[in-house]
């Protein structure tokens, strides 16, 4: 088995520890007849409740609410969630046949043996290892903002005085300056952030940010810097930093004209 998305290295690694976990532990076990499906939109509607179906060719995906979420393959074991009055959702099977085992015939063959129990153990462990892992997957990439990557000339306006906060940013190659109604107020730095203070305030820009050679910039939009912030709360230790060097900056720029 593997999700629809991406599976990684571990998952990979987990999904061929299943399969050969489910070759030991089917070996010898008393199978019944051969079930040919053209196509399911539910493979286990109307089917004995202690029926389990090992895949042997075809195409089966598990859905929810619309959408793939883990494709199965030949080898995998179906329907065991489901035969112990589990949860265990729809599985759709397009042009797939696959050979019928029975739950009690299976779990008999698996105690008629201290090997296959421990190997048994060992397949359950690594099925729950598996569904554990994909969920941390899906919740990681649920905080990994999406980032653009945005290429300026010389003279070009990063950032403009008035408009909507939309995104923070990152200066990753060049240089920029920030300017206030056309004046200079002060210098981006490489790997600096920028953009974050009207983020936060949820005003309009009270500068612009102009390159002032060749740069290459990440953007990451509003909702994903505040969702990273909060569960990377060092970051704002830095943002910290940079607003306390810029009022230094105002501060001197101020003395200086007195």
């Amino acid at each position: 088995m593997y999700l629809s998305d991406n599976d990684s290295a571990q998952l990979t690694d987990l999904s061929s520890k299943l399969k050969g976990l489910t070759e030991l532990l089917l070996k010898d076990c008393p199978q019944g007849e051969t079930i040919s499906v053209s196509h399911s939109a539910d493979l286990f509607d109307a089917r004995p409740v202690s029926q389990l179906l090992l895949i042997t060719s075809g195409s089966i995906h598990l859905e929810h609410q619309g959408n793939e979420v883990v494709q199965y393959e030949t080898g995998d074991l179906l329907g065991l969630s489901r035969s112990l009055q589990l949860p265990e959702g729809k599985l759709v099977a397009n042009q797939a046949s696959f050979t019928s085992i029975n739950r009690d015939d299976l779990i008999a063959h698996v105690n008629a043996s201290a090997e296959l129990q421990k190997h048994w153990a060992y397949y359950l462990i690594c099925l729950c290892t598996y569904f554990k892992e994909a969920l941390t997957q899906e919740k990681r990439g649920q905080f990994q903002p999406s980032t653009g990557f945005l290429s300026f000339s010389e003279g070009e306006t990063i950032i403009a005085q008035g408009d909507s906060a939309d995104c923070v940013y990152t200066l990753l190659e060049g240089t920029a300056m920030a300017t206030r109604d056309g004046i200079k107020v002060g210098e981006v730095k490489r790997d600096e952030i920028f953009g974050a203070l009207a983020v936060f305030t949820r005003q309009a820009r009270n500068a612009s940010v102009i390159a002032t050679s060749d740069c290459s910039v990440m953007a990451v939009r509003k909702e994903d810097f505040i969702d990273l912030v909060e569960h990377q709360p060092q970051i704002c230790i830095g943002l910290i930093e940079e607003m306390a060097d810029k009022i230094n900056q105002l501060n001197q720029q101020i003395a200086a004209r007195h």
